[in-house]
């Protein structure tokens, strides 16, 4: 009886033993990765300069899942940025210089559709080399901003100089080229056929109009003729330029005589909407 109390001794003491806690030194959970003590942190911390210079993220400081954020960093308010122009905001179609006064700023070409805008990259320049070179003649000694490739528009305020462009569009080996030409800021624009034949549903319209609405093309010049042709019309250019800096718009150029190509209609607008 003796050896049966013992042993049922040592089960019952046994089985306290493997129900007891078993201890070690952790003694709270592991900190998880990318906690702080106000919580979790959603997404990455941006790289170094990202949050507050402009050059290094164009499009604004970025939260999680790539959305902008308002930045709190003290010198990044838009009021400090690029003498109170914040340009990490314009579109890569708005020019991000607004020029100086009495100065010309001559815009990257309005190509129309988009669709031929690329592979028409080296007639666009040699059409903004051909208004810069009437842009020199009309105004000698006057500061000029040459934009690049694809600023095609001043910003909703206007530029502070005058500014010139170019609408192009073309058709297989046939082309077209209408002057846009405004005032500083935001005064209205005016519309002059400079390369084939257009006519025009009104040749002023309102700033930022999209030009191509106002354009009913007639006859086309052929492509490398086209420069070469603007040469008839650029004394009604230069006139508007000299206008455009100082005073009233001239009349509107004669129509030039038709050349190869048949009617068409500008129907089109680059991307952007600008």
């Amino acid at each position: 009886m003796l050896k049966f109390s013992s042993l049922a001794a040592l089960v019952l003491a046994a089985t306290g033993l493997a129900c007891s806690p078993t201890t070690n030194n952790q003694t709270t959970p592991p900190d998880n990765t990318g906690t702080t003590g106000a919580g979790p942190t959603l997404g990455n911390p941006p790289t170094d300069g990202a949050a507050s210079d402009p050059a290094a993220n164009p499009s604004g400081p970025s939260g999680p899942n790539g959305q902008t954020s308002t930045s709190t960093t003290p010198g990044a308010t838009p009021d400090a940025v690029a003498g109170g122009r914040d340009d990490r905001f314009l579109g890569k179609e708005i020019s991000h210089s607004k020029g100086v006064a009495g100065g010309v700023v001559v815009l990257w070409p309005r190509i129309i559709p988009a669709s031929i805008a690329e592979e028409n990259t080296p007639i666009a320049a040699q059409l903004q080399a051909k208004v810069k070179a009437v842009v020199e003649k009309a105004l000698p000694g006057r500061p000029i901003d040459l934009r690049p490739k694809p600023e095609r528009v001043c910003p909703k305020a206007g530029c502070d100089a005058m500014s010139i462009n170019v609408l192009f569009t073309r058709t297989s080996n046939a082309c077209v080229a209408v002057a846009i030409i405004n005032a500083p800021g935001t005064s209205p624009t005016k519309l002059m056929p400079w390369g084939g034949t257009v006519e025009l549903k009104s040749d002023t319209i309102q700033f930022r109009d999209m030009p191509e609405s106002f354009v009913k093309i007639k006859d086309y010049v052929p492509c490398d003729q086209l420069v070469a042709s603007m040469g008839a019309a650029d004394q009604f250019i230069e006139a508007a330029i000299r206008a455009a800096a100082s005073g009233p718009a001239p009349a509107a150029p004669p129509a030039t005589t038709p050349a190869a190509g048949g009617p068409g209609a500008i129907t089109s607008k680059p991307a952007g909407g600008k």
